[in-house]
C-alpha cells in the first residue's frame, strides 16, 4: 500500500514538474520571439526606409531635392531675367522711349530694298550734326509740342562743346527720343583719307562718340544705329574698296549703318528757307509707305527747325505714325 502510495506521488510530483517545465519553455519562446522578432524587424524596416521616422526623412529629402531644383530654376530664371535686364539697360532710348522705336536692322532693310511692305505708313525723322545750342532746343520743343518722337545721330565733338551742350543730350534721352552715332570729329579726310574708308580709325571715332555719349548718360548707353558722315551711300558710289571690312567690323558689333531715303536738302546747295525745304521733303518723300528722313539740327540750320512744325503737319496728313530707330 505505501509502495502504490508513494508512486502515484511520484507521478504527480513528475507531471507537475512536467507542466512547469512547459509553461517555462512557453514563456521563453515568446519572449524570445517577441524581443528578436521586433528587433529583426526594426532592421528591415530601417533598411527599406519604412519607419515613421525613414519616411519623414525620406520626405524632407525629397522636398530638400525639389527646394533645390526650384532654387536651381529660379537662378535659372534669375539669370535669363538678369540678362534680359542687362540688354534692356543697353539702350540708345529711355525706358519711356521704347515704345516707339523700330529695329535698326529691320529699317536697314528697308532702305536697302528688302523690306516687306504691310501697308503702314512710318516717318523715321532723324537729325545730325548735333547737338547745338541754337538749333536743337527750338526742334526739341516742337517735337514735344507735335507728341513726336526722332532720332539724333550725334557728333561727339558737339556733344562735349559745352554744358549746355551735354545738358541738351539728356534731354533728348530723357524726351524718349532715340541717339545715334555720327562720329567724333565728322572729318572726311581723316574718315576716308584718298576718299577710302579707314575702318580702324572710322571704328575709333564710333567708340570716342559713345563714350562722349557715356559720360553724360551711362555706361549702359548703347547704339545699333550709325550715321555715316556722306552717308554709306557715298561709300558705295565710289566704290570703296574697305566697305567689305566695315561690314564684318559692325556685324561683329551689332551695329547697322543707316542712310535715308528722304531729304529736306538743308546741307546740299543754296541755304533754302522753310518753305522750300519743305517741297523738299514732300518731293522726296513722295508715296514711299515708310521714310527715313535726313535733316540736320546742327548751328546755321534755324530754317530747318522753323520748317519742322509744317514737315510733321504734311507727314502726319499723309498718315505716317513716327517711329526712332533702336
Amino acid at each position: 500500500m505505501t509502495t502504490n502510495n508513494n508512486r502515484i506521488k511520484f507521478i504527480r510530483n513528475s507531471a507537475i514538474i512536467l507542466l512547469l517545465l512547459i509553461g517555462i519553455f512557453t514563456l521563453s519562446y515568446k519572449s524570445y520571439n517577441y524581443f528578436y522578432g521586433s528587433k529583426v524587424k526594426a532592421t528591415k524596416a530601417i533598411s527599406t526606409n519604412k519607419t515613421p521616422e525613414a519616411k519623414d526623412d525620406k520626405n524632407q529629402s525629397a522636398k530638400k531635392d525639389d527646394k533645390d531644383s526650384n532654387a536651381k530654376d529660379q537662378d535659372k530664371n534669375k539669370d535669363k531675367n538678369n540678362d534680359t535686364s542687362k540688354d534692356d539697360k543697353k539702350h540708345n532710348v529711355s525706358n519711356d522711349g521704347k515704345k516707339y522705336t523700330y529695329d535698326a536692322q529691320k529699317v536697314k532693310d528697308i532702305l536697302d530694298g528688302k523690306g516687306e511692305k504691310d501697308g503702314k505708313k512710318i516717318a523715321f525723322l532723324t537729325f545730325d550734326d548735333g547737338p547745338s545750342t541754337t538749333v536743337t532746343p527750338r526742334v526739341l520743343e516742337t517735337l514735344k509740342n507735335y507728341d513726336v518722337k526722332a532720332t539724333f545721330c550725334l557728333m561727339g565733338q558737339n556733344v562735349e562743346e559745352s554744358e549746355r551742350s551735354k545738358e541738351l543730350v539728356s534731354e533728348i534721352f530723357k524726351s524718349g527720343h532715340a541717339i545715334g552715332n555720327h562720329t567724333y570729329t565728322h572729318n572726311m579726310k581723316k574718315l576716308y583719307p584718298g576718299n577710302r574708308l579707314d575702318v580702324n580709325h572710322y571704328m575709333d571715332e564710333v567708340e570716342q562718340d559713345n563714350n562722349a555719349i557715356r559720360n553724360i548718360l551711362g555706361k549702359d548707353f548703347n547704339t545699333r544705329v550709325i550715321r555715316m558722315p556722306g552717308g554709306y551711300m557715298s561709300r558705295q558710289y565710289y566704290h570703296d574698296p574697305n566697305l567689305e571690312e566695315f561690314n564684318a567690323r559692325l556685324k561683329e558689333k551689332d551695329m547697322y549703318s543707316i542712310d535715308w531715303n528722304a531729304y529736306d536738302f538743308d546741307a546740299e546747295g543754296r541755304r533754302k528757307n522753310a518753305d522750300q525745304l519743305l517741297e523738299h521733303v514732300k518731293e522726296s518723300v513722295g508715296s514711299q509707305e515708310k521714310v527715313v528722313i535726313l535733316m540736320h539740327d546742327t548751328y546755321g540750320k534755324e530754317e530747318t527747325a522753323k520748317a519742322l512744325p509744317q514737315i510733321i503737319e504734311y507727314l502726319k496728313g499723309q498718315g505716317y505714325e513716327f517711329r526712332t530707330i533702336s
